[in-house]
């Protein structure tokens, strides 16, 4: 999770042939350093100060780009003629949130004028908004009084999501292998996805990964199996295949971290037939994950980069896909074939490192996890091209319930849908589009879900 950057832009006229109220300035300077530090909670706040003239506006613009600020905040204290903030917001490259705020109430019986002056942003918001429009300049917009919880809770929420989105633009996504063939949501113009939503894809020949596998040093691998089988239940996984897949989760964590790469996408059956791995790799994509390395199977990258997402607003992040309908809970079990976050587990110890049900390669089955995931409130959230050259994601929200797993080698998570019948769920969810791969994080994030596609300009279905 990274802390977002947000630029703050405050300004009002004082001075001009017709207005004469200079003497305001040092409370118009106070007034933006209190607001400054009212948006700190939220993120690094990038203050240029009080703007209030022309070359103001156009240092507050180089100084906001220069930093990379991911949000730009635009309040007017009191009325200001459109062209002064224009000169900064049709300069910088981040979204822009219009904040209609004010630090009084209401006007008292016995205001002054300079309570006014410092009050009344409302005056001269519609001739800003108005610029932003006929410029066809994207903002979002928000009125809420300075101290609001809600209000700021919003502006939080717009603050991640911006360092969301700015994130995923330079995220590189690690593709081994290929698509797994015929699997038709896999289908997608990588290019598009980079042009859009952000991340880059780039191929590592799975080569790469079998010459680390069979280079790999043995005490290390040995370290290894040791602090896995401490932190989990080994006891059922053979010694000879712990340590192929250990050697393998140890080979993608150093190819992930050595190139640079934000998140993974392998084909797994890829190395099945190849004498120097021979073994699945579901246990080392799991532990990627819990490294905050996201990993998805079958070379799925529109789900990697919806786990990215959601790991930037969340903190950890698995990967899923529908299993069976449970109609007596009113649910849903979601897995994968023993790939999952074992950081979400309810209880590591119950953790277990097993031999894979589903591939078996020329050197046998390698290891897979078998748990169940914690119960709490939780957001599914998928990614797809909608095939004009537009992406829609696809959000919901539910809660995890607790659940006996299963003694299928796999990680499962029984989830009830917040918004009606698990009917309704599966209607909603297919209906969207949804492809069979999701990503899921704890807690309800449909609300910055939606706010990260308004600012990215890709549209959001919350089924």
């Amino acid at each position: 999770m990274t802390k977002p950057k947000i630029g703050l832009f405050a300004t009002a006229l004082l001075e001009d042939d017709y207005n004469k109220t200079g003497h305001m300035r040092p409370k118009m300077a106070e007034a933006t350093d209190r607001i400054a530090g009212i948006l700190e909670p939220y993120g690094e706040v990038i203050n240029p100060g009080f703007v209030e003239y022309e070359p103001d506006a156009e240092k507050a613009a180089a100084l906001f780009n220069a930093e990379g600020v991911d949000l730009i905040i635009a309040l007017e204290l009191a009325y200001q003629k459109g062209i002064i903030p224009m000169r900064t917001l049709l300069r910088v490259t981040a979204p822009i949130l219009v904040w209609n705020t004010q630090q009084i109430r209401r006007l008292p019986e016995q205001a002054d004028f300079d309570v006014i002056m410092e009050n009344s942003g409302m005056a001269g918001l519609p001739e800003l908004t108005s610029a932003l429009i006929r410029s066809g300049r994207p903002f979002e917009l928000l009125t809420s009084h300075i101290d609001d919880p809600r209000g700021l809770e919003q502006i939080g929420q717009y603050a991640a999501a911006a360092g969301a989105i700015r994130r995923l633009e330079t995220m590189r996504i690690g593709v081994i292998g290929h698509a797994f063939e015929g699997m038709t949501d896999l289908m997608v113009d990588q290019l598009s996805m980079r042009d859009v939503v952000g991340p880059v894809c780039w191929p590592i020949e799975p080569e790469k990964i079998a010459v680390r596998v069979a280079e790999m040093q043995a005490s290390r691998v040995q370290d290894f199996m040791h602090d896995q089988a401490t932190r989990y239940d080994a006891s059922q996984m053979p010694e000879d295949l712990f340590e192929r897949s250990s050697r393998l989760a140890l080979a993608l964590l150093d190819t992930a971290q050595e190139g640079g790469f934000d998140g993974l996408a392998t084909f797994d059956q890829v190395w099945l037939t190849d004498p120097r791995v021979g073994v699945i790799p579901s246990y080392g994509t799991g532990y990627l994950c819990a490294k905050h390395i996201p990993v998805a199977t079958e070379a799925d990258v529109t789900t990697l980069t919806a786990m990215m997402l959601l790991q930037e607003l969340a903190g950890e992040v698995t990967f899923l896909e529908n299993y069976v309908i449970d109609f007596d809970n009113d649910a849903i079990i979601l897995s994968h074939d023993g790939h999952g976050n074992p950081s979400m587990a309810a209880d590591p110890k119950q953790v277990r490192i097993k031999p894979s049900i589903y591939y078996e390669g020329v050197n046998g089955r390698g290891a897979g996890l078998e748990f169940a995931y914690a119960p709490g409130d939780v957001t599914i959230l998928s990614l797809i091209p909608l095939g004009d050259g537009s992406w829609r994601w696809i959000v919901a929200e539910g809660e995890s319930l607790p659940i006996e797993p299963r003694p299928v080698v796999a990680p499962q998570m029984l989830f009830r849908y917040k918004g009606g019948s698990i009917e309704q769920f599966c209607d909603r969810w297919l209906l969207a589009g949804a492809p069979h791969h999701m990503a899921l994080a704890y807690g309800h994030l449909a609300e910055q879900v939606e706010k990260a596609g308004r600012l990215l300009g890709v549209e959001v279905a919350h089924v």
